[in-house]
């Protein structure tokens, strides 16, 4: 089953109280495909807002990814990048915000915090 669907179009009502979908996609066909699809159900379902954030993604899939949210109506919030530092702490069965803070990873997930405060201080205005 691809990742993602089954929540969308389970969910029932629960659904109409959503104020922002992040659709979380990979610079891989098959990731693409199915971020596609889980964008399209989630504007029929009336998700007002809806925000994609890439994992895995190198500096040469940044113009690719930004592309596919772009054609979407969306933006691309934020770019975990690929980084051995994830696949260490996930060695250590540890968070890898604990085992590397600096890392790029971490960095990128602390900027997506921010980012997501942002725009929920500026939707409760």
């Amino acid at each position: 089953m691809e990742a993602g669907l089954e929540h969308l179009s389970w969910a029932g009502g629960t659904l109409r109280h959503v104020d922002l979908l992040l659709i979380v996609v990979q610079p891989t066909a098959k990731v693409l495909l199915t971020a596609a699809r889980t964008h399209d159900l989630a504007v029929d379902l009336g998700i007002p807002d809806i925000a994609f954030v890439a994992t895995r993604a190198g500096p040469d899939d940044l113009r690719r990814l930004t592309a596919f949210a772009v054609e979407r109506g969306g933006e691309l919030l934020a770019v975990v990048p690929d980084d051995e530092a994830v696949r260490e702490a996930d060695r250590l069965a540890r968070c890898v915000l604990d085992t590397a803070p600096d890392s790029a990873c971490a960095r990128a997930v602390e900027q997506l915090a921010d980012q997501l405060e942002i725009r929920r201080t500026h939707r409760g205005s």
